[in-house]
């Protein structure tokens, strides 16, 4: 689902593991069949999430509550700023996209990519662009289940880039980047080419109800209330099984 950061604080939920609030992006760009969503690949050596491919994203670090943050970030909700922070700090990061007002520089970019934390925000901030949170849509909350030592409270948020956006791996926290139709997504899921882990796949799936990159934003906007989603994990033949809400069995699986 995501990565974690530095310094980011969390909350405890009754089975003794932090759950850190995070941020991830559905980066979406315009294509010849309808559009394409970034993914990246975890470096295989991750303790979280090791060579999967997800989307951009991790843990609300320091620095997404600091000043520079907030001199960098537009938005009017300070209480939102650092979960808008962290998502546009991530896709920066880790697959060297910045979704900024006005659009950056190639040669920003180009520099960018070597940045983490207060030195990213300072860089855009000195050069006179502010990322625009404005641009994310709160999509859904997805809360890790008890079990895993890390756990998240995660927004995903769907973001609108430009046809022709490229990405780069930063080759520490992602090896791979891919811009991906939905379709060739699940594609390459299921037939054991890519591992895509639950939360990212059901993400993928509901992309590929959608023809258009505005008819996703649309969707994200257009509800009343944001999904939160706490799956539980239950033993299974030859493993586990998660059961979302609403599924036989789930209000038997406990909190």
């Amino acid at each position: 689902m995501t990565a974690p950061s530095r310094g980011s604080p969390g909350h405890d939920r009754g089975d003794g593991a932090l759950i850190r609030p995070a941020s991830t992006v559905l980066a979406l760009r315009p294509a010849r069949d309808a559009f394409e969503v970034l993914m990246v690949r975890r470096a295989g050596a991750s303790v979280f999430m090791g060579g999967a491919f997800v989307f951009p994203g991790g843990a609300i670090d320091d620095a997404d509550r600091g000043e520079a943050a907030a001199a960098a970030v537009d938005g009017h909700d300070p209480t939102e700023r650092a979960w808008h922070a962290a998502a546009l700090r991530e896709l920066a990061e880790e697959a060297g996209v910045l979704v900024t007002d006005p659009p950056a520089p190639a040669d920003l970019v180009a520099r960018c990519v070597a940045l983490t934390g207060d030195d990213l925000y300072c860089a855009v901030a000195a050069a006179g662009l502010r990322f625009a949170a404005g641009r994310l849509a709160y999509l859904s909350n997805w809360i890790t289940p008890p079990g895993p030592p890390r756990r998240f409270d995660t927004r995903f948020y769907v973001a609108a880039v430009p046809a022709g956006t490229a990405a780069c791996a930063d080759g520490h926290e992602v090896t791979e980047v891919a811009w991906v139709s939905p379709a060739d997504a699940i594609g390459r899921a299921a037939a054991g080419e890519w591992h895509v882990p639950f939360p990212t796949l059901r993400h993928v799936e509901l992309l590929a109800r959608f023809d258009t990159v505005d008819g996703v934003l649309a969707h994200a906007r257009a509800q009343a209330e944001v999904p939160r989603v706490a799956p539980r994990v239950v033993p299974a033949a030859g493993g586990h099984r998660v059961l979302m809400p609403g599924e036989p069995g789930y209000e038997a699986a406990g909190p």
